[in-house]
Order: structure tokens, then sequence, then C-alpha cells
């Protein structure tokens, strides 16, 4: 059937949903008055119509101001005229919406109480009630309003009405005048306050945009407030005539900023503070990471505790743990544990390589460590994760060949940092390195990086999980076996591991693509010899030759698989956990029960020392 064009097209487009009718019939556009009566609003015969008003019936504006309704028909429907008296009495400016009652009950006063603002009434003398007041109240609605006597014009105001909180001023009305006159900058200063209902809400939007604002100072904010409202008019563009001095007011009530503007500006915006370090939120998470339980039960205990249960802490009046080392043979898994640990905390993440921060110019390394501990301050809470951390902090006075000792001056800055003048604030270090043995003691005493990690090499039951989270989103075939994979790598790392893995899948891919070009080679022959083309449906139907990961590529990986940690330095990172495990293991013999004669003990033990 076809369309009939009499009819409207309904306007589906999201982009102007925003422009279509959606008031309801109460709520009216505020526009200039041609009257200069301080008591009227001015609406369309239709208008009234539609609220059921008449000529002459009182209506209640914004703020309880009440006006006299009158019809005109120039006045545009959906619009109500004010003059700039009537608008400062409701608080409202040109263009606002506005809702307007019918107000039916309004009983007659029995007193008012109405003050000159004091600007207005300097130099002069007399009863202002008889000059002004008297013949103004015989015809007038007012809240403020304005007087003109002579030729001097004087702005009164209604401070409080019996009964409340609006009435019609009548002939036995009791008119006071008592009183100072009113402070007009203190009275109208609530005129220009805007409050956070002004906005209309939107809680839920506010709090997740203040979530993605980590880092942010309240110039940022404000920069990103200012852009989203900027996106907000492009969008609008196409409905503003640049010729015009004025903006329609239909365009101006259709703008507003939404959530999508924000998206916009948060996408656009950096914080200030941060523009020259890379500060994230990881998308690592305990899944990503294969094995090492135990670690990962120590990592929470450290980092996760303080932030999630802040109140045990308190009560047991203990501070935090400032940081941690992971030491270790490379490839286990240390930058991948530093960033799931932030992940789970929901923490920024800076990540730092030791020798990014030395520079060849005098005291610009040590004021490297400064900018990003300070940064890290500014985006907290934050973890910081130093890679490469015995590059930076060498035994201090062993490093012949730095030149003007940076080593040491970068060093003693960290130390600096990490605790006693500069507070940390909400900021927790996670140090890596392959040399612990070359890292200055200082810098692992309790109080700084006090809790040592050692992530050794994945034993077969951590191997297996590695494989299974390295390839949990590639096709397997069913004939792969994973454990025996993990069970014929002994000595094999997470990333010598991971290796194979991707080495398997890019081997598949090679024969994918080789079975693809293949195809096109055969099917191109055929429809030569045919002497036609190829039906689409034949391509279609063509199966995939190498669906998934299967052994033969997992056999051909492992022929070019090596192991990156050599045995010599497995006896070397495992001598140097149990000796430093039997130099923290001191008081494994003290027991409550001994205490006194275990204090003799160790008295004696001072005296032979002496």
């Amino acid at each position: 059937m076809a369309d009939d064009p009499s009819r409207p097209v309904a306007d589906d487009s999201t982009a102007t949903a925003i422009l279509r009718q959606k008031r309801s019939p109460n709520r009216l556009i505020v526009d200039e008055s041609p009257s200069d009566d301080n008591s009227v609003a001015i609406l369309h015969p239709t208008t009234m119509e539609t609220l059921g008003l008449f000529r002459g019936d009182t209506i209640i504006g914004e703020k309880d101001t009440v006006l006299i309704c009158l019809s005109q028909d120039d006045i545009e429907e959906g619009k109500v005229a004010m003059n700039k008296v009537a608008r400062g009495n409701c608080a409202i400016k040109l263009g606002d919406l506005v809702h307007v009652s019918p107000a039916n009950d309004i009983k007659y006063g029995k007193r008012i109480h109405v003050l000159p603002f004091a600007d207005s009434i300097e130099g002069l003398s007399g009863n202002l009630f008889d000059v002004y007041l008297r013949p103004y109240f015989l015809e007038a609605y007012r809240d403020v309003f304005q007087v003109r006597g002579g030729m001097r014009t004087v702005d009164f105001k209604v401070v409080e009405v019996d009964p409340s909180p609006y009435c019609i001023v009548a002939s036995d009305t009791v008119i006071h005048t008592e009183g100072d006159p009113l402070d007009r900058e203190a009275e109208e200063a609530n005129l220009n306050e805007v409050g956070y209902d002004d906005l209309g809400g939107c809680r839920k939007q506010l709090a997740q945009i203040a979530a993605d604002t980590h880092g942010y100072v309240g110039a940022d904010m404000a920069s990103l407030c200012s852009e989203a409202a900027m996106q907000q008019i492009r969008e609008k563009m196409d409905l503003i005539d640049l010729d015009e001095d004025t903006i329609d007011a239909e365009v101006l009530d259709s703008l507003g900023v939404t959530m999508e503007n924000f998206r916009f500006a948060l996408g656009v915006n950096n914080p200030s503070a941060l523009r020259e370090t890379v500060v994230e939120i990881p998308t690592t998470t305990w899944n990503d990471i294969g094995g090492l339980d135990k670690v990962k039960r120590e990592l929470q205990e450290t980092v996760q505790y303080p932030v999630e249960h802040p109140e045990k802490f308190l009560k047991y009046g203990m501070s935090p743990s400032k940081g941690v080392l992971f030491y270790g043979p490379p490839g286990t898994g240390k930058t991948l544990l530093a960033k799931a640990i932030a992940n789970e905390c929901q923490a920024n993440f800076i990540s730092i390589k030791g020798p990014e921060l030395l520079t060849m110019w005098f005291g610009e390394s040590e004021a490297n460590v400064r900018d990003v501990f300070d940064k890290a301050r500014a985006a907290a809470p934050c973890v910081m994760f130093f890679d490469e951390l015995d590059s930076i902090a060498k035994s201090r006075g062993g490093s012949g060949g730095d030149a003007g000792g940076a080593g040491d001056r970068v060093l003693n800055q960290i130390l600096t940092e990490m605790d006693g003048m500069n507070a940390k604030k909400n900021v927790f270090i996670i140090g890596a390195t392959n040399r612990p043995d070359q890292i200055d003691s200082a810098l692992l005493r309790p109080g700084r990086l006090d809790q040592l990690i050692y992530i050794p090499l994945p034993d077969e039951a951590s191997r297996l999980s590695i494989l299974q989270a390295t390839l949990r989103k590639s096709p397997i075939a069913p004939g792969v076996d994973l454990s025996f994979l993990a069970k014929n790598t002994a000595g094999f790392s997470g990333a010598d591991l991971t290796e194979i893995c991707q080495r398997a899948a890019k081997l598949a891919i090679r024969a994918s693509i080789d079975a693809d070009i293949r195809k096109d080679r055969d099917r191109k022959e055929k429809a030569e010899a045919a002497g036609e083309d190829v039906s689409l449906m034949d391509e279609e139907n063509d199966e995939d030759e190498v669906p998934a990961i299967t052994v033969d590529h997992f056999e051909e990986a492992m022929q070019f698989a090596r192991r990156s940690v050599s045995d010599a330095d497995i006896r070397r990172y495992e001598m140097f956990s149990t000796t430093l495990q039997q130099s923290r293991s001191f008081g494994n013999n003290f027991k409550n029960g001994q205490a006194q004669e275990g204090g003799a003990t160790f008295q004696n033990e001072a005296d032979d020392d002496e």
C-alpha cells in the first residue's frame, strides 16, 4: 500500500530526539514581556485554554511568585511573557523553563511587612507609606516592586505576609514599614546561585565520571566540563543561525550536556599533572597468571588488605607495608603480578624502568625521581612498579665507573621519598630485580621494601595453569594434552612457555594461510579449465582445513623451545632465598613461656659481645 503523502513522517532520529516536544503543558518558556507591569504574566489564548485559565486569574510561578494572568495573541504558544522585575521575583532568566499552575485559593492578607532597598531611598525624606505604598497597593500585586513618586523610583520588597506564603492586599490589609532598609546585594545574592539540583540530579552518571577521572585536579575537572559543553554545542551547530544576534529559545532549551558528551571529553582530556607519565588501571587479572598461588596470597594480604580493610589496621595500631621486592629468574611473571594486584585494588599503575630515571645532566636524575613520586601521590591510590631496580639501587660506594655518583644520588632520593620528610599517601611500591644480591641493604630494611617475595620457576601444576591461561582465547584441537606438555617442560619459565604457545599459534596461522592460498589457486585452475567463473557457493562451502592448533604444531614448536634460565642461575637464586630466610629466622625458637630464661640468654650473649 502506498504511503499517504499528507501523513507526517515519524522522526526516529536520535540526534534530533531532544528537540521534539516533551514538555508538559504547564512547563512554559520565559520570554520578554511587552508590558512594563511587574505583576502580570502574558500567555497566548490557546495556552490559557489548555491550562484552563481565564483572563485575570492568578497563577503561581517559581519561588511561590503570584502573578495575574493576561492573554495576548502575539505571544507564542508554549511561552509566558514576564518583565525583568517579575523574572527576578521568580529567579529565572529569558529562555528558562518555568512551571505555571493556577492559584485559586489565595486569601486576602491581614498584614504584610514591606521594606525599601537602602540604595533607592538615599536622600529621600517624608513618609514612604503615604507617598509610595498607599497609592501603589490599590491596584497591584507585587513581591519585589518599583514605585515611582515624583522624580524618584523606590524599590521595595515584601518581607512577610499573613497569611503565608502569599496573599492579596485588600483595603483592610495592614501594611507595616518598620525596620532598617534592605541591602540589595545581600538580598539578591541567592539569585545567582546554582545548586546541584539545578543540574537535574544525574547521581549515577556523575559517580561514573568521578570514577573515570583518576588524577584529575579541580582545573582538570573544569576543563572536562567545558569540553563536554562545547561538544554539545558542536552537535547543535546546524540548528543555530550564526547570522542572527540571538539564539532561538527553543534551541537553547534543547541544549543539554549528555553522558556521551562527557565520554567524548574524557577521551580528549588528560589530567594536567600526569601528562608526562602513563597512568592507567591495568586490565590484568589473577586469571591471566597461572600458578604462584602462595605469592598471590601474600600479595593480597600485603596490598589489598590495607585498601579493603583499613579498620583492622587501625584496630591493631599497625601501619601497612610500604612496598615489596620481587626477585627471581627472568620471565617468571613479576610484571604481571604487579599489574594484577593494581587491578584488584582498582588503583592507578605507574611503571618505571630503572634506566629511564638516569640522565647525563647533573641533578636531573634526582629530579626525575621526585617528579615520578609527585605524580604517584597525585594519582593515589597508586601502585608504582620499578622494573630493573638493580640498575638504580646498587650498593652505594661500589659504583666506581659511575660519573659523579649519579646512581648513589638517585638511590638516596628514592630512600628520601619512601620515608621521612615526604608523606607518601596511599602509594604502594613494588620493585622487581633479577639480581637481588646487588640491591643496597638500606632499601630492604623494614619500613621500605620490607617484604621480599621470591618468584620461583613454575612447578608442573603452575606450568599447566600458565599454558591454560595463555591459550584460553585460542582454539585448541581435542587431541592436545596440555598436562603432558607441562610435564615435559621442567625448568621452563612462564615466558618460555608463552613462547612455545605463540610459536604453535604462528605455525597454525601459517598453515591456515597456505591452505587458503592453495584453495584459491585450485579454484582458479578449475575455473580456467571449465571456462567459467567459480560460484560463490563453492567458496562458502569450503571447510577450514586448520580450525585449531593441533598436536603437530606444538611438537614443531617444541623443537625450537629453549630454557632461558640455566641450572646455575636457579641454584644462585635458591641460595640467596635460603640465606635470606635463615637471616630472618633468628627468633624461630622464641617462646613466651621461656621469656625469663630467654632474656637471660640474650643478656649473656650481649655481655659476651662486650
